[in-house]
C-alpha cells in the first residue's frame, strides 16, 4: 500500500538541490536559510492543490511540483517578504496541479 500521508514536511527538494539551483555557496547560514525556505514552500505547495493522497514518491517524480517548490524557494530567497505576490510561473504550475490531481464535481448542472 503507498505511503499516501505526505503531510510531514518530506524534503522532497534538498537543500543542495537549491543550492546548485540558486547558484549559491555552501555555507552554514544558506543551509540554515533555504531549509526553512524549502519547508515553507513545500507547505505552501501541498496546500495549494489536493495532495493529501499522494505519496512522496509520487510527489517527487512530479517535475511540475518539483518545479514549483523550487521556484518559490527560488522567489522566498530573494524576496522574503513576496511583495509582488506569489510568482506567475508558481501559479501556472499550482494550476498545472490542481488540474492534475483535484477532484472535480461530475455533474455541474
Amino acid at each position: 500500500m503507498a505511503d499516501t500521508d505526505n503531510s510531514e514536511s518530506i524534503s522532497l527538494v534538498s537543500v543542495t538541490d537549491m543550492l546548485n539551483y540558486l547558484n549559491l555557496d555552501d555555507t552554514p547560514e544558506n543551509n540554515n536559510v533555504l531549509g526553512g525556505l524549502i519547508d515553507q514552500a513545500t507547505d505552501f505547495i501541498n496546500n495549494s492543490f489536493n495532495s493529501k493522497n499522494l505519496s512522496a514518491s509520487q510527489l517527487k517524480a512530479d517535475n511540475t511540483y518539483i518545479l514549483a517548490v523550487k521556484a518559490l524557494v527560488s522567489s522566498l530567497y530573494y524576496d522574503r517578504s513576496m511583495s509582488q505576490g506569489v510568482p506567475a510561473g508558481v501559479q501556472m504550475c499550482i494550476t498545472v496541479l490542481q488540474g492534475r490531481y483535484d477532484e472535480w464535481p461530475a455533474n455541474q448542472d
